[in-house]
């Protein structure tokens, strides 16, 4: 019935895995260099290694799945009980491929590892996964000659779905408990290092000389499942302060939103259906998970109400407007929207757009970049690698020596209404 799936749950032990997995805590808590980690507390130190190793739960969003249906040759020498061949095959007879295509959060290892509690029947299934993120999707491929029982199709999903919640369930039951034991390690981990950098200081105390370094250190062996949106750590001391919020947050604040637009991109039949309020609340939902309920939206803010705004010690850190794409005096309005929010501390900012309504999303992509160098206090377009993304500095509305960073978020909301031409 399949054609080029795998078996899934039965590559490796699930407990071992990640217990082999935990146990690289300890490099990475030396990882951290000297002055940084003196420098840092405790807590946010296990927030972030935990942030960094703790298992991401494997999801399955079957309200969003779809299905593809082609015409292909079917070997009919693989059926039992045709009886329409003598001979040994391969014989083709015409028949359908059906796949249902179902997207899925977290970590992609979870689909080849066998819970401690399982049952000698394995589902069958190809893994897709997403670049560069968290998730990806699950395709389920049957095959069978055209005069099977349509029926069989509908009793094999089921039969498969259900093994697949059988197994994601008892995975559950493992990670969770796994997971639950990592804050302890980390801080033991965190524990010991502190006394032996004790230990260090008191000799480097008794001995009064300088300490040369030793170049050429090691790298620590990348970690086979990871979480990719890790909170980072604050920077080392004797760093010049700045107004407003750092590289280092900057980049992970934009990295939380990234990962939430693709994932309204991977099902925005599932997205479309909302305003840009109700996307700019999903996207303040998970950015509250990071930073622990700092992150409001509609919050007054100087002129006007931005829609997202993170704040650290009574001052703005991070502010962002959220907009459906209308076209380009609407772009250039909500640019001059979001400068109007700033203060002199606000130098990093983001605007985040959706497509809903434009079928050639090349041809909006292409143009973007020229929209935003037309606007009048443009200054210069900055590095930007990642696609659908653009970054630019602008002058601020009322300092014009003052420069200000806008990342442009462009997300694909698109969903052609049905019998339309494509």
């Amino acid at each position: 019935m399949f054609r080029d799936s795998e078996l899934l749950f039965c590559e490796g032990d699930l407990r071992p895995t990640i217990e082999g997995h935990f146990r690289k805590v300890f490099e990475k808590v030396d990882s951290i260099s000297e002055s940084q980690f003196l420098a840092t507390a405790d807590d946010v130190v296990v927030e972030h290694i935990v942030s960094d190793f703790q298992v991401v739960l494997l999801e399955l969003h079957e309200d969003a799945a779809q299905m593809e249906q082609q015409e292909v040759k079917v070997d009919a020498s693989r059926w039992a009980r045709r009886g329409l061949y003598s001979e040994e095959g391969p014989h083709y007879v015409p028949g359908q491929r059906i796949t249902v295509s179902i997207p899925f959060d977290g970590d992609l290892m979870l689909w080849k590892l066998k819970p401690s509690t399982w049952h000698p029947s394995f589902p069958d299934g190809q893994i897709r996964a997403d670049k560069g993120q968290l998730g990806g999707v699950l395709d389920i491929v049957m095959e069978m000659p055209t005069d099977a029982p349509e029926q069989r199709y509908k009793e094999h999903l089921d039969r498969t779905l259900a093994d697949i919640r059988y197994y994601l369930g008892h995975q559950r039951t493992d990670i969770e408990q796994l997971n639950k034991g990592l804050p302890n390690l980390v801080r033991q981990a965190v524990r010991d290092r502190r006394a032996r950098l004790e230990k260090h200081g008191k000799v480097r105390e008794l001995l009064n000389l300088p300490l040369r370094k030793r170049p050429g250190a090691p790298d620590i062996e990348q970690i086979p499942i990871r979480r990719k949106l890790i909170k980072p750590l604050p920077p080392a001391p004797n760093t010049p302060a700045e107004p407003g919020i750092r590289d280092e947050g900057f980049e992970h604040i934009l990295s939380v939103i990234r990962h939430e637009g693709r994932s309204f991109e991977a099902t925005p039949t599932t997205f479309a259906v909302h305003d840009e309020e109700e996307l700019r609340d999903i996207i303040l939902a998970h950015l509250n998970g990071h930073y622990q309920g700092d992150a409001t939206g509609e919050a007054f803010r100087r002129s006007g109400k931005t829609d997202i705004r993170i704040e650290s010690e009574n001052r703005a850190a991070f502010i962002a407007e959220c907009k459906v794409w209308g076209g380009r005096k609407e772009l250039l309005a909500a640019v001059d929207q979001l400068l109007g929010y700033l203060t002199w501390r606000d130098c990093k900012t983001a605007l985040v757009l959706f497509n809903k309504h434009v079928s050639s999303f090349s041809d909006l992509q292409a143009n973007l970049p020229r929209v935003l160098e037309g606007h009048g206090g443009f200054c210069a377009q900055l590095p930007c690698t990642e696609a659908g993304e653009w970054r630019v500095r602008i002058r601020a509305s009322d300092d014009q020596n003052r420069h200000v960073t806008v990342h442009v978020f462009l997300f694909n909301l698109f969903v052609p209404k049905r019998g339309a031409a494509t």
